[in-house]
């Protein structure tokens, strides 16, 4: 690169010389080569903003001009000569909404309040749309006052994206109101306030003028409509009613109706008359409870098919309410029927007593066939375990045998020959190394009696846990629990072909013998850890070189130190063991963990898991152990279960109370 007094100092010496011709050469190859050049890097600009997806803007402050790029242009869908490089076309294209933002964006960047200028606003495309634009730019060009001069930016095309977004709000607010009108029916027992708080939900959702809720004239019943109407327009609906509505749902109590996917009616096919009481005419009457209408003044309204989809929800939900409240008014009206009649009022009696037996058995049930279930899985599991050791035991005993054979040849042997000659004896002993074969064999022995330990462990883990026991507690040491649990298990602990084995970093206390059902507490342990160990397993499918751990922690506390509930202000003979079972996973969302313990719960795919195991955890520990079980977690670092038993410490007043002399 030439300098100016390089150039200059250059031109000179070629006139000195009387080259002038060489220097006109010179100029314009080098003008030529120059222009070449701005060529090449305007091309390799241009490819690199269309590979991206950038338009470029360059402007000049002080004149107002602005460049425009054709990638810019293509962005929105126009032709380079369509616009104007000037920054009115700018502005003639940005939404009216957005555009005072952007300007105010512009003026905190100018003013130096913010490091740099980034805005996000919508712009007019060739196609009618508006397309979503992220807008960044950057001053770098000031005048000797500090003042800017020229300023360069690019736009990106972010609709698809916006689009998303709003997708997912949108879902979540379809699901906020969902929430809202179940909540609203299983609280609720009265029809009517039920609608009505249906129909203010869904007028808020859809931002419609009137939501009307019309239930058809039966037999017994007169035409009910709740409606929620717009405060703003609530005196057009009051002076004139409005006999065209926009979106109609018919509301059936016939589940196959919403099976074959109920679809909405057209509005020509009804009609409502402003009348005293008002009249509704249907088609489909006779086949309905009612329709779920709103009414929109935009009679342009393009109606999204997510709108459509939750109306029918909605829908569906009326008819759930309704059917709540019909069958809520048929039970109350049995239960007075029966009050009336003391016999009839035993016989209920009993009859809830033998449902609420059957209840129980059903429970006892679903627990044993939980551990069946899982018994079931551990042996198919525990086959390829066992086998190792039991193939080894076998292999094994073929060598001992024949070192056990050759042993006694060699001692009948010694005992034939000892008396007459040695020659035999001494040849014998040179074949045959007595050293090695004593020492080989014990190792043998040795090998066979560690495998048959660790099939010994492995099948009274087994049977620990698949037993079944009386209807009482019984002392037992927790760690012993945990560890038969860890056994069973040591199949899915250990290093796998694609991960590494799962380090278990027990953390014990000193704990006293506990009151509890042994093989149903360790069937909670067996649930935690599977779980953990999924969550591990999940986590290293994502990152390689993660390295899974689960940690166990016991302690005793005083019982004023609970997991949950209110501390006692007087120390109490009650303590807690406390049993902490965490993992280094994934973690669980929040949104999912307040469902973690509810029955057929879970996040795993169909087929792999049923969802019972935190369900029956929480009631072996909540029901049939008075105590309590927590799940804390944080998604990205973890999850930890915490279980709290009861142990009531004996004093010294209680054991001389105790005692009879």
């Amino acid at each position: 690169m030439y300098t100016e007094g390089s150039a200059t100092h250059h031109r000179e010496a070629l006139l000195s010389t009387g080259s002038a011709k060489a220097l006109a050469e010179q100029e314009q190859d080098t003008h030529q080569a120059f222009t070449e050049l701005c060529q090449r890097s305007h091309a390799s600009l241009q490819t690199a903003l269309v590979a991206t997806g950038l338009g470029l803007w360059d402007w000049n402050l002080v004149t107002d001009k602005i460049y425009y790029d054709p990638q810019w242009k293509h962005i929105l869908g126009y032709e380079v000569e369509e616009i104007e490089n000037h920054h009115t076309s700018f502005e003639r294209l940005v939404h009216p909404e957005d555009f005072p933002r952007v300007m105010a964006v512009l003026d905190d960047y100018l003013d130096g309040r913010i490091p740099v200028y980034e805005v996000e606003f919508r712009m007019l495309a060739k196609s009618g749309e508006w397309k979503w634009i992220f807008d960044r730019g950057r001053v770098f060009q000031w005048d000797r006052s500090g003042q800017p001069v020229q300023m360069v930016g690019t736009h990106q095309d972010i609709t698809r994206q916006k689009c998303q977004e709003q997708a997912l709000q949108q879902m979540r607010k379809r699901e906020s109101l969902l929430n809202g009108i179940r909540k609203c029916i299983y609280s609720g027992s009265q029809l009517q306030p039920i609608l009505e708080t249906i129909a203010n939900l869904v007028q808020q959702f859809l931002q419609v003028d009137r939501t009307v809720i019309y239930r058809f004239p039966g037999d017994e019943n007169n035409m009910m409509a709740v409606e929620s109407v717009n405060d703003r327009d609530r005196y057009i609906y009051l002076e004139k009613l409005q006999t065209k509505a926009s979106l109609v749902f018919p509301i059936s109590l016939k589940l196959e109706d919403y099976q074959n996917t109920i679809s909405p009616i057209p509005s020509s096919h009804l009609q409502v008359t402003n009348q005293k009481n008002g009249i509704l005419n249907c088609c489909c009457q006779s086949k309905l409870w009612g329709l779920l209408m709103v009414y929109d003044r935009s009679n342009n309204r393009y109606w999204q098919e997510e709108e459509l989809e939750t109306l029918r929800q909605v829908s569906v939900e009326i008819a759930i309410a309704i059917q709540q409240c019909q069958l809520i008014e048929q039970v109350q009206q049995e239960i007075a029927s029966r009050v009336i009649v003391e016999a009839r009022e035993q016989k209920t009696a009993q009859q809830l007593e033998d449902t609420q037996e059957d209840l129980r058995n059903f429970r006892g049930k679903l627990l044993q066939n939980e551990k069946m279930t899982n018994l079931g899985k551990l042996v198919v599991d525990v086959v390829g375990e066992i086998y190792n050791p039991i193939n080894f035991i076998n292999a094994s005993l073929h060598p001992a045998s024949e070192y056990a054979e050759d042993l006694i040849h060699l001692l009948e042997l010694y005992q034939q020959s000892y008396p007459k000659s040695k020659t035999e004896l001494a040849s014998q002993l040179q074949r045959f190394d007595l050293n090695f074969v004593k020492t080989d064999f014990l190792k043998l022995l040795w090998s066979m009696r560690a495998s048959s330990e660790r099939i010994k462990d492995i099948a009274f883990a087994l049977w620990s846990f698949s037993q079944d026991e009386d209807e009482r507690m019984v002392k037992a040491d927790i760690h012993t629990g945990l560890d038969c649990a860890l056994k069973i298990l040591q199949h899915r602990l250990k290093e796998q072909p694609n991960r590494p084995r799962i380090q278990v970093i027990k953390e014990f206390g000193e704990l006293p013998l506990v009151n509890c059902y042994v093989s149903e507490l360790n069937q909670v342990f067996i649930n935690i850890f599977n779980n953990a160990i999924d969550a591990l397993e999940e986590k290293i499918q994502q990152d390689n070189s993660f390295i899974p751990k689960i940690w166990i922690r016991t302690e005793v506390i005083n019982s004023h130190l609970s997991l949950v509930g209110k501390r006692s202000s007087q120390l109490s003979k009650q303590h807690k063991i406390v049993i902490r079972i965490s993992d280094n996973g994934q973690g669980i969302l929040p949104h999912l963990k307040k469902h973690i313990f509810e029955l057929f719960f879970t996040t795993r795919a169909e087929g792999n898991a049923r969802g019972l195991g935190l369900s029956i955890s929480q009631q072996i520990i909540v029901e049939k152990h008075q105590g309590k079980i927590k799940c804390y977690s944080q998604f990205g670092k973890g999850t930890e279960f915490a279980i709290e038993l009861n142990h009531r410490v004996a004093t010294y007043a209680d054991i001389i109370q105790s005692t009879s002399f």
